[in-house]
């Protein structure tokens, strides 16, 4: 990446920096980020990616703003725009587990599909669903369309259907399954796409109490703040309660058990997985994103041959799928194949559209060329990858050092390793990373030290069955 012609780009790291280089606070530059188009950037690692910006991008910004809003003070009322959005209704304040048992399930699809074997036409139908704002035949099919495009979980399509979803629940406020729909998609583009964390979880926060709002037994909203509840808040036992709840309302929705069966993996609860990646892989049979997932679970529950052999067959025949290169990368770092692990990281920043990603991979290869022929074993290449996992992490606004103690334990520096640990236990930080964890233990196996560290850092069990 480069500034101007022939100079490198400055890159500023983390919101704090960011945000003083604006002259603003955090929280000011997180806010033109979402409303405004702040060029910031999200590298992966961790539960949460950290950002960074590049200053000439910052730059360009800012030259092509009039003038840079001051920050708000409290009680101040912002001017109104023009012509002011139409907004939705107010959201109350609800705690999702205190909300009463489930409704019976939405019947209007099968009716849809009783008429049609009945050879009665619905093509000239007003779209009627569960929700008092109903849509039209021509916005319906806009809807189904941006659908489609999260369903096919690229970087791309993902950016089209979020900003058709967007669009109409700005339009539509009041109808559950665009609110479900724009939450589902948010969730979807922190994994697949490149936007940063803060952005992704906070749009994916708010579309879920939207649809609470409009039907308090939302399964939707209960598994997307599921997801957050673990991997954003670090709240793993209330995740599991709305996971529970999602999958009571909405037995046959296989991503309620896939990322139900998600955290279970990662929280090394292995037959607990196996049970909900069972129950998903029964009701979405042969699904690519699927497959990725379950495969990694695999790998975490320590299954690495039957893991390699799957997310190798899930790569071969979807090679543009973005979370299976991510876990090659990973399970190819775990056994020493540095050049793997540069290969798959490389494509999954293709696939995502990371450039920072692309840069770093490119560079990693070159590192690995260089030890290569001059006959110095691995052990710059491990320096480089620990380096900036370590500096990913410090700048992560909640950080788990499960990967840099990862990296260090592949690396076989313990002095490194020990220093981590002792880094994260002085944060008050707790994990899962159940795969990371099992491949540090066989490292060192036998280590009280590194053994007795890693179960304080521990998170509490999950599933109550």
């Amino acid at each position: 990446m480069m500034g101007q012609v022939g100079e490198p780009a400055r890159r500023i790291e983390g919101w704090k920096s960011i945000a003083a280089y604006l002259g603003r606070d955090r929280s000011t530059a997180i806010r033109w980020s979402r409303e405004r188009g702040l060029p910031v950037h999200a590298l992966p690692g961790g539960r949460a990616r950290s950002v960074y910006a590049l200053a000439h991008e910052l730059d360009a910004w800012i030259s092509g703003q009039e003038a840079l809003p001051p920050d708000p003070t409290p009680g101040a009322v912002a001017d109104p725009p023009s012509e002011p959005p139409r907004t939705p209704p107010p959201i109350p304040a609800i705690d999702p587990l205190a909300l009463p048992r489930p409704a019976p399930p939405r019947r209007w699809p099968i009716v849809l599909g009783a008429l049609a074997l009945l050879g009665v036409s619905v093509a000239g139908i007003e779209w009627i669903g569960p929700s008092p704002d109903r849509l039209d035949a021509p916005t319906h099919a806009r809807f189904v369309a941006a659908r489609d495009d999260a369903a096919m979980r690229s970087a791309a399509r993902l950016h089209a259907a979020t900003a058709t979803l967007t669009r109409l629940a700005h339009d539509h406020p009041g109808n559950v399954e665009v609110q479900e729909a724009l939450a589902e998609a948010w969730v979807l583009t922190r994994e697949f796409g490149s936007a940063s964390d803060t952005l992704c979880i906070s749009r994916a926060r708010a579309a879920a109490a939207a649809a609470r709002a409009i039907d308090p037994h939302s399964a939707v909203a209960d598994r997307v703040d599921g997801v957050i509840a673990y991997w954003w808040d670090g709240k793993p036992q209330r995740a599991g309660e709305l996971f529970r709840r999602a999958i009571a309302h909405a037995p046959g929705d296989p991503l309620a058990h896939l990322w139900y069966a998600n955290i279970l993996a990662d929280n090394g609860e292995d037959a607990a997985a196996q049970r909900e990646f069972d129950a998903a892989r029964t009701l979405a049979p042969g699904a690519p994103w699927l497959l990725a997932d379950y495969g990694w679970g695999l790998w975490s529950a320590g299954r690495t041959q039957q893991a390699q052999a799957l997310l190798t067959t899930v790569a071969t025949q979807y090679p543009t799928l973005a979370s299976v290169h991510d876990a090659l990368s990973v399970t190819a770092l775990a056994e020493g194949d540095l050049a793997g692990y540069a290969h798959h990281l490389a494509i999954r920043a293709q696939v995502r559209g990371e450039p920072e990603l692309i840069a770093y991979s490119a560079a990693l290869r070159r590192t690995i060329d260089s030890d290569r022929r001059a006959g110095i074993g691995r052990a710059t290449t491990y320096a480089v990858i620990l380096s900036r996992a370590v500096s990913i992490t410090q700048n992560d606004d909640l950080p788990d050092h499960s990967w840099p103690a990862f990296v260090a334990a592949v690396a076989g520096d313990r002095a490194a390793l020990l220093a981590i640990l002792d880094d994260a236990r002085a944060r008050g930080e707790r994990w899962g990373s159940a795969g990371f964890v099992r491949r540090i233990r066989a490292h060192f196996a036998g280590d009280a030290r590194i053994d007795a560290a890693l179960r304080a850092l521990a998170q509490p069990r999950i599933d109550t069955a």
